[in-house]
Formats: structure tokens, sequence, C-alpha cells
């Protein structure tokens, strides 16, 4: 390995535990907020409160922090679902799946466009909301939905990639 190699490689790992102590920052300030609220302050009510973070690396070799849970910058209630995107460049498929415990079906509304998604939920004192940046450019109209047991799984057809390739230019 090259000394340049070697160098690229400690410039991603040192990018990636940034990005991680970024998370860990944000993370504890929202904590630390929840923890202020509900003793001193504005939200007296004695809810659950959830929160946690997945680390995961991706297809491309670059980390995934995700935060999941209760957050104390959202005042409506409103939880964000674990989730993970699946992009399946064979079969031309992008798969969200998304861990929504406690509503049913009917209680689900996902609206998208080729490039996000947003998925809400609402039952009871369950209250989910994921706004999701897609890994791919999909065709919304594509997309079908599947809930069973808590998880939900949004399928979409990839969009066609514009040309890349060269193309010829006459010369008149």
């Amino acid at each position: 390995m090259s000394g340049e190699e070697s160098g690229d490689r400690r410039r991603d790992l040192r990018d990636m535990l940034d990005e991680l102590d970024k998370y860990f920052e944000d993370f504890e300030k929202d904590i630390e907020n929840t923890v202020r609220d509900a003793f001193f302050g504005r939200d007296r009510e004695s809810k659950p409160f959830v929160a946690g973070f997945t680390f995961n690396m991706g297809p491309e070799g670059k980390p995934s922090v995700q935060m999941f849970g209760n957050s104390a910058l959202r005042r409506d209630g409103f939880r964000s679902p674990i989730n993970e995107q699946v992009v399946d460049e064979k079969n031309g498929v992008l798969r969200a799946i998304l861990e929504m415990p406690g509503v049913e079906k009917e209680d689900i509304n996902v609206d998208s466009t080729e490039e996000s998604a947003v998925v809400t939920a609402e039952r009871g004192e369950k209250r989910y909301r994921a706004e999701l940046s897609l890994r791919a450019r999909v065709k919304p109209e594509s997309g079908k939905a599947e809930y069973r047991n808590g998880m939900l799984e949004i399928s979409f057809s990839l969009k066609d990639k514009p040309n890349k390739g060269t193309t010829r230019v006459n010369v008149v």
C-alpha cells in the first residue's frame, strides 16, 4: 500500500469518527434538553421517552449514523422510526424498511417524490414520522407498501439513469 492510500484511509477514518462525534454531541444535547424539560419545564407530563441511534457501514463503504425515537426538538409527539434503505441495482428496486409497532396498515400514509418519501402513522399514543432522503432516484408512482408485524416495507422501481455515455457530435 502506498503512502497516499494509507493517508486516504486515515483521512476517511478521521472523517467517520468526526461524524460519529457530531452525532454523539447532538444525542447528548437532546437527552440533556429532554431531562431538563421533564423536570423543570415545558413538558411536565409523564410519557415514555425512547431514543437511540444505529451505526452501519453503507454499501459504498461510507458510515451511516441514524437517530431514532423521540426527539427533544419535536414537540408534536411523533417518533422517528428505525429505518433502512436497500438499493438493488440488479433488479432496479429501492426498498425502504421501517419499524413502526403498534399501528395498523390503515393508520399509515406514504407520500413520495423521485428523491424523498414521508411516512406518517398514528394510532392512540403511537405516532411516527419519517422523512427519508432516498438513496436513489425512484419512480414514485411505482411505490408499493406492505405492513406486517410492526414492519413497513416500501418498494420503488428505480428511475432510469440518464445516458452517461458519450454521443458523437457532427462537426459541420
